[in-house]
């Protein structure tokens, strides 16, 4: 079973808008709740809550990620594209294979 345990801590109360003393709750290495010693206001954590919330965020980003990745390229070849030598654009192979030599040279050499 899990060790139950509470410690006090200060923290910035909302409602008291200042640092006052908050009793803090753990179960095991998990934080149950948070409650303000001065004016009461208790803030519960439901795990199983939290995890249905951040498992839809994450299979929601995944699934959106090559579309989100895409649209990052996009907008960084538009930023780039005064800056690309316009042989780039005409000869992309050509400039490639170019760059390819190079770079071969250079770990073999």
């Amino acid at each position: 079973m899990p060790k139950d345990e509470k410690a006090k801590i200060t923290l910035f109360c909302i409602n008291c808008n200042k640092d006052v003393t908050h009793t803090v709750h753990y179960i095991g290495n998990y934080l149950k709740s948070v409650q303000c010693e001065v004016c009461g206001k208790k803030i519960e954590i439901d795990r199983r809550h939290l995890k249905t919330v951040f498992a839809e965020d994450f299979i929601n980003r995944i699934l959106t990620k090559p579309h989100r990745m895409n649209e990052d390229m996009k907008k960084a070849v538009a930023t780039l594209m005064p800056f690309f030598p316009k042989r780039l654009i005409r000869e992309p192979l050509k400039v490639l294979k170019e760059i390819y030599e190079v770079l071969k040279k250079e770990n073999h050499g």
